[in-house]
């Protein structure tokens, strides 16, 4: 039995805490483990109740319940949490021993066995765990856990999602065997042997999903080991196929970049932070003439400027170096002093976030502003005769309409007869006839009057600070340039109008208003006269280019004058119908001489050339008031009786009778008459081939009287009065 001596060498060396309380459950005596525990000294707890200051007051029901217990002479021993003096909270383990005298309750003793850290210990150890298996669970690795015989224990989310598995699938199976090829199956197997035997290992390769898509992987192993045993292992696997991905673009970016940069058709430049030229490109030396040797090291600001521009080079590299793109367009000057058009583009090259150089990039604009000029030019000029348009007059109209400019004298002229000239012998005729009459103006006019044309065959001179009497001087010349100038036989001639302004007031729009009423009222009376001469000109050209021609329209203009006086017209028609014979070709004027000599046979586009005939001369004799009555009888002669004629396919009595007159006339003389590609026929077989003809391609009334005044007729040629007669009056007509 121990001796209260031996209890009391126990209380006082015992590590755990232990307090002696009465039947109050207060302290009679602590030991030093106590002290050291709760922080209380013995003096400031002895003969005070315990749960007073080692309880929380919110555990002081429990903890009197317990003495409760004790009080009735119950052991008890339970998990608690007390409180030392400076508010600490330990775990301990509460142990209520009762003293008993003869069943006599005579106070107890308290053993707290402090456990705070073997609990801590618990609880870091379930924290790592939940971390751990938090880590496992939601790691954007595809982890898997395997045992000794590398089979698989657990997976998890990212390995399913990335491998294409479920652990239901492969619990059990061989890692290496699943997301390997066979071919790559030994390397595999043997890293994760190493992995096993306890080494860690780390590297990058390829692995296949469930439906063998290969994508590029770090791949980690590492044991798990447990009381230095390895015990399975992880596998970790960081999905870099992406960044391998972008790698690859990287360095593809980067060979296309190089490409760019050398076989760029724009001259670019590399310069560093200092401004300094580090690398150039092909191209920049083409344009700037400049090899990299002679300038690597040069500032940029000094190179393809002029002295007066460094420093404002300088601003714009300063510029860029801090970050800002630029783009503007000037001028730079290559090795020799010559100066190309350029626009320049300015880009920072910047570096995990850090400008490090820049690039300048000069595209060459020579062509694209020439072509600007070139724009800019054909937007104010006419495009036929290189004079002002009407546009650019209306501009300086409005600008010079100010009292500096006083007195303003404005000319309007209009060519006369541009439309014959256009049908006769064509547009190409008409507008070298319109540039004529531009450089005609212009040697008559001083540099300050603006010449303009307004379109058309109409033309103006504006002329500031000249007065009317000048302005006439100016017309009178360019008449004079007219009268010496001819083209295609055709004198030059030009209707003109002209006024002045001289009160600041008066709208320059009335001034061109009365000026252009004068020229309109001017060309009525000039322009018949014109006509006249031009149409003239028209008959001359044809008959002098080929003689045949003026024979063959002697010849069918006396016959439809003698069809005309068979058929009992009135005088009237058998003149028109007369005339209309000796006009009935002058749209050959616009055949080519080499269709209308050609001896062989016509191509397609020659006789659809030939075709055309009827329709020029149509237009040529509407562009002359006498005749116009004439122009349909003109345009319809190559009509068939049949319908299958030219231009309308007409037939029957919708053929005017003159044109059905001339047809028939027509390619009577046509058949005597000597042609390039065959000799004439007599007149026997004419004869028969206009019998032939009769009811599709003649009219049969008018073939039986044309024929019966040939058949009476001699062999003697047209006599010679009635040539005089029908040119005369031709020529007076226009």
């Amino acid at each position: 039995m121990l001796r209260y001596k031996d209890y009391k060498q126990l209380f006082h060396a015992s590590l755990d805490a232990i307090v002696h309380i009465d039947t109050e459950a207060k302290i009679i005596e602590v030991n030093e483990s106590f002290v050291n525990l709760f922080k209380y000294s013995r003096e400031e707890v002895t003969g005070k109740c315990l749960d007073n200051f080692i309880v929380h007051p919110e555990a002081r029901g429990k903890a009197q319940a317990l003495n409760e217990r004790v009080k009735k002479g119950d052991i008890f021993s339970q998990r608690a949490n007390r409180v030392d003096k400076e508010g600490g909270i330990h775990s301990v383990i509460v142990t209520g021993i009762p003293i008993m005298d003869k069943n006599h309750f005579q106070g107890s003793f308290v053993i707290y066995k402090d456990v705070t850290q073997e609990v801590q210990s618990s609880i870091n150890l379930l924290k790592q765990k939940m971390t751990f298996e938090s880590l496992f669970r939601n790691s954007n690795d595809a982890i898997v856990r395997i045992d000794l015989e590398q089979r698989v224990l657990d997976i998890n989310e990212r390995f399913t999602q990335l491998f294409g598995y479920t652990l239901d699938e492969i619990k059990g199976a061989y890692v290496d065997a699943l997301i390997s090829t066979p071919s790559r199956l030994k390397d595999s197997i043997r890293l994760t042997d190493r992995l096993l035997s306890g080494e860690k290992i780390e590297g990058e390769g390829v692995r296949y999903g469930k439906d063998m898509s290969p994508r590029d992987y770090i791949i980690q192993g590492v044991p798990i080991i447990a009381e230095g045993e390895v015990i399975g292992g992880y596998g970790i696997y960081t999905d870099i196929t992406e960044s391998k991905r972008a790698e690859k673009l990287i360095a593809s970016q980067k060979v296309i970049f190089e490409a760019l940069f050398k076989n760029s058709s724009d001259a670019i430049v590399r310069f560093n932070t200092k401004h300094e030229i580090i690398d150039i490109n092909e191209n920049f030396t083409v344009l700037f003439k400049y090899a990299l040797d002679e300038i690597r090291g040069t500032h940029i600001d000094q190179i393809v400027n002029d002295k007066g521009n460094v420093k404002q080079s300088k601003k714009l590299t300063d510029q860029l170096l801090a970050g800002e793109k630029f783009i503007l367009e000037g001028i730079r000057y290559d090795k020799f002093g010559k100066a190309v058009q350029v626009s320049i583009t300015g880009v920072p090259i910047i570096s995990k976030g850090e400008v490090i150089g820049g690039y300048g990039i000069y595209s060459d604009i020579s062509a694209r502003k020439a072509a600007e000029k070139e724009i800019l030019y054909m937007s104010y000029h006419d495009q036929l005769t290189g004079l002002y348009n009407r546009r650019y007059f209306e501009e300086e109209l409005n600008r010079l309409n100010s009292e500096h400019a006083l007195p303003i004298s404005l000319i309007m002229a209009d060519v006369n007869g541009l439309k014959l000239i256009n049908d006769a012998f064509g547009h190409d005729a008409g507008d070298e006839l319109l540039q004529r009459m531009g450089r005609i103006l212009m040697h008559n006019c001083r540099r300050s009057e603006i010449i303009a044309r307004l379109g058309g065959d109409e033309f103006v001179i504006l002329l500031p600070n000249t007065d009317r009497l000048e302005a006439e001087k100016i017309i009178e010349r360019i008449q004079s340039t007219c009268q010496k100038e001819v083209f295609k036989n055709i004198e030059f001639s030009m209707s003109f109008g002209c006024g002045t302004k001289k009160e600041v007031d008066e709208p320059l729009s009335h001034l061109f208003k009365r000026v252009e009423d004068q020229m309109y009222r001017n060309k009525l009376v000039e322009s018949p006269s014109v006509r006249g001469k031009l149409f003239s000109t028209v008959i001359r050209t044809l008959h002098m280019k080929n003689e045949r021609e003026e024979k063959h329209a002697l010849h069918v203009s006396y016959y439809c004058m003698k069809v005309a006086e068979a058929l009992g017209m009135n005088s009237n028609q058998i003149e028109d119908l007369e005339t209309a014979g000796w006009l009935h070709d002058i749209g050959k004027i616009a055949v080519s001489d080499h269709v209308l000599d050609k001896e062989g046979m016509l191509s397609d586009s020659e006789w659809a050339e030939v075709k055309k005939h009827p329709e020029v001369g149509y237009r040529i004799l509407n562009s002359v008031n006498e005749f116009t009555e004439l122009a349909e009888h003109i345009l319809l002669h190559h009509e068939w009786y049949d319908g299958t004629g030219y231009p309308k396919g007409l037939k029957g009595e919708e053929i005017p009778l003159e044109a059905r007159i001339i047809a028939v006339v027509d390619a009577y003389d046509a058949m005597t008459s000597e042609r390039p590609y065959r000799d004439a026929m007599d007149k026997k077989t004419a004869i028969a081939l206009m019998k032939q003809g009769a009811g599709t391609q003649f009219d049969p009334e008018l073939v039986d009287v044309l024929l019966a005044i040939v058949e009476a007729e001699s062999e003697a040629s047209l006599p010679m009065i009635y040539e005089r007669r029908l040119v005369k009056r031709c020529t007076s007509q226009s």
